[in-house]
């Protein structure tokens, strides 16, 4: 079976090119290598939001794995049913005039629509000597093998082995350190993994729950496995902190949680290593499927982390200027052959559509970031490969045709691709000239205090020492705000780190968490583009700050604190709402542990406001 691709050498402006370099390791002969990657597009029409290689025919050759097909390598002109593309759309090209489209709606389309195929995972599962594939279908529905017909030309047999796989960012991998790969996702609102009867590995696989019944949802975004503490040992890493695998799987126990807020809203694959060489793992995440943010967090000897922004909703975030929206699928891969592991991610083409998600309609590019390790730290350099494919749910970065140098494949809404590498020897000033060009330094943003409609600033920071401009609701804010760092004199292990004198505490003015209540601002005029403030207390959704739309109510913008009293600055992006008028409103709903919110200093700002934690906007689908 014959299918039609195009091939393009792609070859882009640098710091976003695909012409990318890299220096070989200190102590090592200086080479000059520019990178560049040719992309084969095997389809342009949606089936699946994952894709990847194996060796289906035993040929030697490895192959692609994408939707209802597989592609023979190395040339994949020939593809294969795996199970029947049965699925079509009604695409009106006139006012009369409808036409059948092979797939799901995607880019080939105009409404939103998503496949029944998420990820794709080559395994031999039967141990038969073929390579069978594990395909995970849409959040909350099953996951099935299809076996290997062993070369006969006919479907795949289906093997249904768990009823409901949820997240958004599940795998197959060794989680439990036997050799042998597990489904390791959420399913019934716990975390937890499914392993297979190895003997009888088309029978149902038996689940393992490693966190109580938390109410996770289907669609929740972010999640790894790792070693984080250096025990040898996998453990769960998720967007609210990880699951510490026990010495003993027997009997199935609880893992132990803990909380670190690696992202607020969650985000792709998350993945522990020790980026910064220092023997202890990090952790390296995107910050919002459906936003802004990539981020390593480095892991100190107490075992908190400290975040460091790689890209954000900003140029300026990057040292390289790059800011592209809906890093939903990341890889971990050594690009280079430098030793150390690259982050290989892009854009999401797509993922609710034509509307909804912030900058939806920009390229749908992907970039690999070369880890480089220097006498003032880390840095993450970004190379783009492609500005016209994007990622799904999942990308595969892997040495596809055999040469030593990773590839990538991709399915998505804009179909499926494979972009092979190619590494090239040049001259140096050939070499200089396509390395990434980092950004002048960029003109700080000011601070603007926000005023009333009727010009006096307003008590935003609580500097009057009242709660004028404010009005309280219930009994958590219904008391004098604070003065002086309140937390340092009650616990020596915390602060609360206030700006100026006087801030607001649920805990602090009550001294318990059973009180509940509102403090809610007068409203006032967006007058500058964008915003932060201070936030620290619990993570849970019952204790918030809602930035609200004064006229309609909606909540726009929506923030938690970092389970700890320290407070911490995050930013909002309020340029679509230029004019409008806002409230802000404190929100304690919580009567158990870490059951309060700490607040200070809401200022707005004339442009991106440096080293603040970008917040996603409410409105946004999740």
């Amino acid at each position: 079976m014959k299918s039609n691709h195009l091939t393009l050498t792609v070859s882009l402006a640098v710091c976003g090119a695909a012409a990318c370099v890299f220096a070989i390791p200190e102590g090592a002969k200086p080479k000059t290598v520019v990178r560049t990657f040719q992309k084969v597009q095997l389809s342009d029409q949606f089936w699946c939001e994952g894709a990847s290689f194996g060796d289906f025919n035993k040929d030697g050759v490895n192959d692609i794995v994408a939707g209802p097909w597989w592609w023979e390598g190395p040339d994949y002109k020939k593809k294969h049913e795996l199970y029947p593309p049965n699925v079509t759309f009604d695409l009106s090209t006139g006012p009369l005039t409808k036409v059948k489209v092979p797939g799901y709606e995607g880019g080939l389309g105009k409404k939103n629509t998503y496949s029944n195929n998420f990820f794709a995972f080559p395994q031999d599962f039967n141990a038969d000597g073929w390579m069978d594939v594990l395909i995970i279908g849409f959040p909350g529905k099953d996951t099935s093998w299809f076996e290997n017909p062993k070369g006969e030309e006919k479907h795949w047999s289906r093997h249904e082995v768990f009823r409901q796989t949820d997240n958004e960012s599940p795998t197959f991998t060794d989680i439990t350190g036997d050799g042998k790969p597990e489904l390791v996702c959420i399913t019934r609102g716990a975390y937890g993994y499914a392993s297979p009867d190895w003997s009888k590995p088309a029978e149902p696989w038996t689940w393992h729950a490693i966190s109580p019944n938390k109410n996770y949802g289907n669609f929740t975004h972010g999640m790894g496995v790792g070693d984080v503490n250096g025990d040898k040992r996998m453990d769960l890493l998720e967007k609210d902190g990880w699951w510490e695998q026990p010495e003993s799987l027997t009997g199935d126990p609880e893992w132990k949680f803990h909380p670190v807020r690696f992202a607020s809203a969650g985000g792709a694959q998350m993945y522990a290593y020790d980026v910064n060489g220092d023997g202890r793992n990090d952790v390296i995440t995107s910050l919002a499927a459906h936003a802004f943010g990539l981020a390593w967090y480095e892991q100190n000897g107490d075992g908190t982390f400290k975040q460091h922004l790689i890209i954000g909703q900003q140029p300026s975030d990057s040292p390289f200027g790059v800011k592209f929206s809906e890093l939903h699928a990341i890889d971990l891969v050594d690009m280079d052959g430098d030793g150390l592991k690259d982050i290989v991610t892009g854009k999401r083409f797509w993922s609710h559509g034509r509307v909804g998600d912030p900058d939806r309609n920009d390229e749908a590019v992907i970039y690999w970031f070369r880890l480089e390790r220097g006498q003032h730290g880390v840095e993450f350099v970004p190379h783009r490969i492609d500005n016209d494919s994007g990622v799904g749910t999942q990308v595969v970065a892997g040495d596809i045709n055999g040469d030593k140098l990773p590839d990538v494949v991709i399915g998505n809404k804009k179909g499926i691709f494979v972009l092979t590498q190619s590494a090239k020897e040049v001259a140096e000033e050939e070499w200089m000239a396509a390395q990434p060009k980092k950004l002048p330094p960029a003109k700080p943003a000011q601070e603007i205090k926000p005023t009333a409609a009727d010009g006096h600033e307003l008590n935003f920071g609580f500097e009057a020492g009242t709660l004028q401009d404010w009005q309280p609701e219930g009994k958590a804010f219904d008391a004098p705000v604070l003065k002086g760092d309140a937390v340092a004199a009650r616990r020596k292990d915390m602060r609360s780190a206030h700006k100026g004198d006087w801030w607001v505490g649920s805990y602090e003015a009550t001294k318990t968490d059973s009180v509940t209540g509102t403090l809610t601002s007068v409203p006032f005029p967006v007058t500058q583009p964008y915003a932060s403030f201070l936030i620290g207390g619990g993570s849970s959704e019952k204790t918030r700050v809602e930035i609200v739309n004064a006229a309609s109510g909606v909540v726009l913008f929506r923030a938690t604190g970092p389970d700890n009293e320290a407070m911490k600055r995050v930013s909002i992006d309020l340029r679509p709402y230029a004019g409008a008028s806002i409230r802000i409103r404190l929100v304690d709903e919580a009567t158990t542990g870490w059951g309060h919110l700490n607040f200070d200093d809401f200022v707005f700002h004339d442009g991106p406001p440096a080293k603040t934690e970008p917040v996603p906007s409410a409105l946004t689908a999740k």
